[in-house]
């Protein structure tokens, strides 16, 4: 295979799965990895885990993992131009500039929060107000809530409540708040949304719906939020309210992009042959519907850097869309989700066959038992469309990774009943929830 020259922007979840595709395609490419950072990588999804207490935030830090033999990494550094005719990419460190010749070019630069806009908050972000995006972010939050006895968190997604039970367990009165009418809006129906709702009341954290904030009330600190005529004390405020994509700074050279991010097309090549994208900063599409949306999670990031590896580095891929297939733990408990959502697959004209189901992790017998609850959306020919599940963490990833994986294969609820859950009181109980939730709704179909 011709040797080429691969140059990555970026150095995260995308970016490896894009550098180590390209070293296994490819092997005599010469790949350059630029990273505006001054380390190489960290872990995101264990942030949450970080601010607990049940690890440092050194040991975040990582090298990055699929390095070949003829990459070169350049830190402390930032892509500021693209010359897509003459096939040249800008760099700017503190050494002044340098221009890289590339074959291929590979843009992975993620994403950085959205900051809504909140009376007088402005002052305080980084002191008492803090983002939950970057490990820096984070490490500030970490140091500043010992001085804080209320937090208040806007946004109740997967990281406005893996932060919430986090920080409830360093000892801190905690408050949500959710601009929509519930909790992982996006990803659950109602009914399951509710459950997890429910838990938070046991465990001390009150959340409020349908509610704005408008103002953070101090004037040397965070005192207090007003929503409408309230107004709530709290020492801080956390902010988890999504992301944008990282792409303002390609606009300029042609690259399409919309709110969703870089446009690309199955190959992750965008509208200029040569130029591929991947990660928080792309629009993707749904593997279900076909329909472009944003995807925020680690594994079709890396997915879609594979893709785009392999792609510029002369082979042939295509990727196949994301499920958003996702787990949050909180606590010993977790919520999980794949494919569509009930209000989803109705706006996609399906009629539909659900079933939810209450079940257990373990025989109730067994030391250890726990609630699960797991919920099946399909239609009424018996196509697999989504699922959705609630309780003890290990088993929830258990069945939303059976129900993704049936999704993939496009398998149905037939296919279902064929297959066979493996049983041991100690890890399952018999009949199975998720076998249960089956049966049903094969009965009424």
């Amino acid at each position: 295979m011709k040797e080429k020259r691969i140059v990555i922007i970026g150095m995260g979840t995308a970016a490896a799965g894009a550098s180590a595709a390209v070293n296994h395609t490819n092997p005599r490419a010469e790949v350059t990895i630029v990273e505006k950072r001054n380390y190489e990588m960290y872990s995101p999804c264990g942030m949450p885990f970080a601010l607990e207490g049940k690890l440092s935030f050194e040991s975040l830090k990582h090298d990055f993992p699929a390095r070949g033999s003829k990459t070169t990494v350049y830190l402390n550094t930032e892509a500021v131009k693209i010359d897509a005719d003459k096939k040249k990419v800008v760099l700017q460190n503190q050494q002044g500039y340098r221009t890289l010749p590339y074959n291929s070019l590979i843009i992975a630069t993620g994403a950085r929060p959205f900051i809504p806009k909140i009376g007088n908050i402005d002052q305080f972000i980084g002191s008492h107000a803090h983002t939950s995006y970057t490990w820096e972010d984070v490490l500030r939050l970490y140091k500043a809530q010992n001085q804080a006895r209320r937090a208040t968190i806007i946004g109740a997604g997967a990281i406005g409540m893996e932060f919430a039970m986090a920080m409830k367990k360093q000892g801190l009165e905690i408050r949500l708040v959710k601009m929509r009418r519930q909790l992982f809006a996006d990803d659950l129906d109602g009914d399951m949304a509710r459950h997890v709702h429910e838990y938070l009341a046991t465990e001390g954290i009150p959340l409020l719906t349908d509610s704005v904030v408008e103002k953070v009330e101090g004037t040397h600190r965070i005192e207090g939020i007003t929503i409408g005529k309230e107004t709530y004390e709290t020492d801080l405020v956390v902010l988890a309210c999504g992301t944008i994509p990282n792409v303002e700074w390609v606009k300029d050279f042609g690259i399409a992009c919309n709110k969703n991010g870089i446009i690309t097309n199955k190959r992750m090549m965008t509208n200029i042959p040569g130029i591929y994208a991947a990660g928080d900063c792309v629009e993707t599409f749904h593997a279900l519907t076909g329909k472009r949306c944003r995807s925020l999670l680690a594994v079709p990031a890396r997915k879609q850097g594979r893709v785009a590896g392999i792609n510029a580095s002369g082979g042939r891929a295509l990727y196949s869309g994301t499920m958003n297939t996702s787990i949050s733990v909180f606590g010993d408990r977790a919520v999980g989700y794949t494919g569509l959502t009930a209000e989803e697959a109705k706006k996609e004209g399906y009629e539909l066959v659900m079933q939810k189901i209450r079940g257990h992790n373990k025989p109730d017998w067994y030391p250890g038992c726990r609630e699960l609850i797991v919920k099946l959306i399909a239609d009424r020919k018996g196509k697999l469309l989504g699922g959705q599940a609630f309780g003890e963490k290990l088993a929830v990833k258990n069945r939303i990774d059976i129900i993704s994986a049936y999704l993939s294969a496009k398998g149905n609820l037939r296919d279902m009943v064929k297959g066979e859950l493996a049983y041991c009181p100690d890890i399952a109980s018999i009949p199975d929830p998720l076998t249960t939730a089956v049966d049903f709704m094969l009965r009424r179909i």
